[in-house]
């Protein structure tokens, strides 16, 4: 029994230093401002230079590996990789969904890019853009209107036509990295409607946001917009954090 506590004991230690070990390196890649390709050394190297043992090494890069931090590149050892930081966080964020504590800061996360992405918008958008978006509040609000009771399919056409209206606003504010975390965290909310963790379906209120937004952003008024947007998008927010 002693001796399957100290293993356990054991084990633990290792696993964390591991991780000591990654968020060490990733220290070192920022600080150093280490490009994509930039050579770090080979698992002996890193073993010598942390004064631990390969197999910690290899449990650190083994982390970072799976967040597309590093890679392996023949003859040269391991490397920083290109990164892809929304699929990193895609991994990060996927825990998340099964967290109410957690998904009330995701709900923040995602109020906070909505609506500061607006201003940036009405400065930049274009009239094609505009004509989408009026297009897109439209179908919407006759869908609503006409179909009742809404199929399941009319709900995912809904759904489709409510995230390219949002994403449009993103694409017109040129936010392009907060444009690609706006639509996974979207992705993560529609995904997860049906958690009842946030309701899928817009509102009648809703839909009339989204005719009256673009009326505003038409008109160039980016305070009326904003006001407007965190109208539409605060039932979002938990009630407490």
């Amino acid at each position: 029994m002693e001796e399957k506590k100290k293993f356990k004991n054991q084990l633990f230690s290792r696993s964390g230093l591991s991780t000591e070990i990654a968020n060490r390196l990733c220290v070192w890649i920022r600080e150093e401002a280490k490009p994509a390709g930039s050579v770090l050394g080979t698992e002996a190297d890193l073993a010598r230079e942390y004064g631990v043992s390969r197999t910690v090494i290899r449990e650190a890069i083994g982390q970072l590996r799976g967040l597309g931090i590093v890679e392996s590149r023949q003859g040269r050892g391991l490397c920083v990789a290109a990164g892809d930081a929304i699929s990193a966080m895609a991994k990060v964020l996927a825990p998340i969904c099964g967290d109410r504590e957690s998904w009330a800061r995701l709900c923040n996360m995602r109020f906070v890019f909505e609506v500061g992405s607006i201003p940036l918008a009405v400065e930049r958008i274009t009239s094609h853009q505009i004509e989408r978006m009026r297009k897109l509040a439209d179908e919407m609000y006759g869908v609503f209107v006409k179909k009742k009771p809404i199929s399941r399919e009319m709900e995912k056409k809904i759904a489709q036509y409510e995230i390219e209206f949002h994403q449009i606003i993103f694409d017109a504010a040129g936010c392009k990295f907060t444009e690609q975390i706006h639509a996974l965290l979207v992705q993560y909310f529609f995904e997860s409607s049906a958690d009842g963790l946030h309701r899928s379906l817009p509102t009648l209120k809703d839909l009339e946001g989204h005719r009256n937004l673009v009326k505003a952003m038409e008109k160039r008024d980016a305070g009326k917009s904003v006001t407007i947007m965190v109208d539409h998008i605060r039932h979002i927010l938990p009630d407490e954090l």
